[in-house]
């Protein structure tokens, strides 16, 4: 089986890769760094943006300390900030995701997915209000009267036509 040794540099996303001062090797090193991460070490994407294997942790580290490398660390914050706004979360962008989804979603008939779709969209836009009401207590905690109280409450509440015998307690006598 034949080893694919073809390695996927992403498009940059900063203006700081297209600084004339930066060499090839560095502008692939930073994009693959910023873009593999947690996938690759650094070391490893120095490799694989054509730095030597026997010198590519030290150089990694290197090219990561602004001390050393002013430019390179420079766009590598440039590259992870302009990578975490591309992928930002906000309202507009979730509101056209969600009518995207909807669009193929009803296109290949799946209308289930696509009314949830909609239905998210509503949500996000303030269209739905979903109401919890969290009920805390209980009835042992409950004074007497303010039992008596609720149980007329609940009297009133569900037109309830009956009386309520009043319970007395046996005294155990021993």
């Amino acid at each position: 089986m034949e080893e694919n040794n073809e390695v996927f540099i992403p498009e940059p996303l900063s203006e700081a890769l297209y600084n004339p001062k930066l060499t090839q090797k560095q502008r692939k090193f930073v994009l693959l760094l910023v873009h593999s991460e947690g996938l690759k070490s650094a070391s490893q994407c120095a490799i694989e943006a054509g730095y030597s294997k026997k010198s590519s942790r030290e150089l990694a580290s290197r090219l990561q300390n602004p001390e050393h490398y002013p430019l390179v660390a420079k766009a590598i914050d440039s590259e992870v900030r302009a990578n975490v706004e591309r992928y930002k979360c906000s309202q507009e962008r979730s509101l056209a995701t969600l009518a995207r989804l909807r669009d193929q979603a009803s296109s290949a008939g799946n209308y289930n997915a696509a009314v949830a779709a909609e239905t998210r969209r509503g949500q996000i836009a303030g269209l739905y209000v979903d109401k919890k009401e969290i009920l805390t207590g209980t009835i042992d905690s409950m004074s007497r009267e303010e039992v008596e109280k609720k149980l007329q409450d609940l009297k009133e509440q569900y037109s309830i036509e009956t009386t309520f015998e009043e319970v007395k307690e046996l005294e155990n006598k021993s």
